[in-house]
Order: structure tokens, then sequence, then C-alpha cells
């Protein structure tokens, strides 16, 4: 009976485990480059267009390392959205969630859809710590547009203004 339960456990922790490391997925949701390093100046190793299926391999802050066909590269969290499949129980007590789980039950499958990224801002201790760099200051100078570019731009990108009301205090 103890082997039976201990066969019986291991198959379990497996069918589970094995749910746990499956590749997330995620979509492209515009045309985007797939670059060689998460960098927005780095090599671009391919152009993926809208709706490109993906595998996802790791995330470093605003860039995920994908998996597009043969290729791996980064792309901008930004430009993706991640699939997510809930998995919910309509039984009720403590061994239905179990026994779903294990493909005994009969589960409902939702899609859900959600893309997450954290941003911080600078500590006390890095904003004492900071220097001026002059040549990403010239860099970032270089990207401004006067008000007549951005008007071109928006008309050739057929973009039309829109009046957006301040939220106000929560």
């Amino acid at each position: 009976m103890k082997s039976l339960l201990q066969k019986f456990a291991i198959t379990a922790f497996a069918v589970l485990a094995s749910a746990a490391f499956a590749q997330e997925q995620a979509v492209t949701k515009r045309a985007t480059e797939l670059r060689e390093k998460p960098a927005s100046d780095a090599k671009t190793l391919a152009n993926l267009p809208e709706k490109t299926p993906l595998k996802v391999l790791a995330r470093s802050g605003g860039w995920t390392q994908v998996e597009a066909g043969t290729q791996k590269g980064w792309v901008n969290v930004f430009h993706l959205t991640f699939a997510s499949t809930v998995t919910s129980s309509s039984g009720s007590g403590g061994l239905s969630g179990l026994t779903s789980a294990l493909g005994f039950g009969k589960p409902k499958t939702e899609q859900a859809k959600m893309a997450t990224i954290g941003v911080r801002g600078l500590s006390e201790e890095e904003l004492k710590n900071a220097s001026p760099n002059p040549e990403a200051l010239k860099k970032m100078q270089s990207f401004r547009a006067d008000k007549n570019a951005a008007a071109s731009f928006a008309r050739d990108a057929k973009l039309a203004a829109q009046n957006v009301p301040y939220p106000g205090n929560p």
C-alpha cells in the first residue's frame, strides 16, 4: 500500500511540475523588431509582423527574451501580449482542485491576457551619486522635434488630435 501511495505522489508531482514549468507564450501586438540584446539601439536580428507567436524565455526590465521560430532575441515588453491559461473548477470540497489538476475533474479553462512591468524611481543614494553624461544628453537632444516636424509626422501617419481630460485628484 505504501508503495502504491508513493507512486501516486510521484506521478502527481510530475504532472504538477510539468504544468508549472511549461513555457509561457506571447504574441506581438504590432510589428516590432527582434533585437540581439535588451536595448533599443541593439542590432536588429529580424522584423516580426503583428500577431507573431513567440515563446518567452526570460525577462529583463522592459525587455523579454523570446524564441521566434529558430531565432532567439529580445523584444520590448510593451509590444507583446502574454497569454495565460487560468483553470478553475466548479466542484466543492478540498479534493476538487487536486482532482482537476491531476486531470480527473472537468476544469473550466479561460484565456486571460495580461502584461505587467515594474517601473521604479531612483533611490536617494542613486541621486546623490549621479553624474552628468554629456554624450547621452546630446543623443537625447537629437531626438527632439519642433512643432512643425511633429505636425508633419502626425499628418503622414494619419493621426487625429484628441482631447484627454485631466484625471484630477483620486
